[in-house]
């Protein structure tokens, strides 16, 4: 058993791209000892970053597994354990065996939604994964949480350091916008300039200190007009 585990660990490894564009998936739900479910579609994780420094990572919140949820080929899967790593945009859920537990990263066009520590995450084409921050009947207030991997040589030691980066997305109408300037928005109602440069004006302690109240308010304030 662990043989043959190791081996399509080893197997997998080697092919392995955290972009996912070569599609490499595999069931093996009797191998790792999950029965009749679809979570266990995926590849094998490895980790590609060495990291000199503990609090600096690749991942969302920290690098350890987190409880969650996982809405995945058309299934919701609760209460198990996952990450996120925010430098290739993927999740990393754990299968548990009766003899080990298995790091296995889900094809994430088809995850339509995940949960980490009562945070909902939801996945667009354009963008991948985007935290949900405000969602009401006619608009969603999204955040992209990104970081970037610089490669570093000290002496003989290779190792990465990350650098986070966040933007604010709406979903309007059933598209994704760009939303982390005025600009923006002039683009999304391109017919409501003065409207969105007066809202901008008379709420800027709104803007600095709850910018998805601030989308909500103003999207609702041209909606009405």
């Amino acid at each position: 058993m662990k043989k043959l585990l190791s081996t399509l660990v080893v197997a997998f490894s080697c092919y392995i791209t955290f972009g996912q564009d070569n599609s490499l998936f595999t069931e093996f739900d009797n191998i790792v000892g999950i029965n009749n479910t679809k979570l266990s579609y995926g590849v094998i994780y490895k980790e590609k970053y060495r990291k000199k420094f503990r609090d600096n990572h690749n991942f969302y919140i920290d690098d350890t597994f987190k409880t969650g949820s996982v809405f995945y080929r058309n299934q919701e899967f609760k209460n198990i354990e996952l990450k996120y790593e925010l430098v290739d945009d993927f999740i990393v859920v754990k299968i548990n065996n009766q003899e080990q537990q298995i790091s296995i990263v889900p094809e994430k066009t088809l995850v339509k939604r995940f949960s980490i520590e009562n945070t909902s995450f939801i996945y667009s084409d354009s963008y991948g994964f985007l935290e949900e921050l405000l969602v009401k009947e006619q608009f969603s207030v999204l955040k992209k949480h990104q970081k970037t991997a610089k490669e570093n040589r000290d002496a003989d030691y290779r190792y990465h350091t990350f650098r986070k980066k966040e933007n604010n997305v709406l979903l309007f109408k059933d598209s994704f916008y760009p939303i982390d300037s005025k600009r923006d928005f002039y683009k999304i109602f391109p017919a409501q300039k003065k409207q969105i440069a007066a809202f901008y004006k008379s709420n800027t302690f709104l803007l600095k200190n709850d910018y998805k109240t601030f989308v909500a308010k103003l999207i609702t304030s041209l909606s009405q007009e």
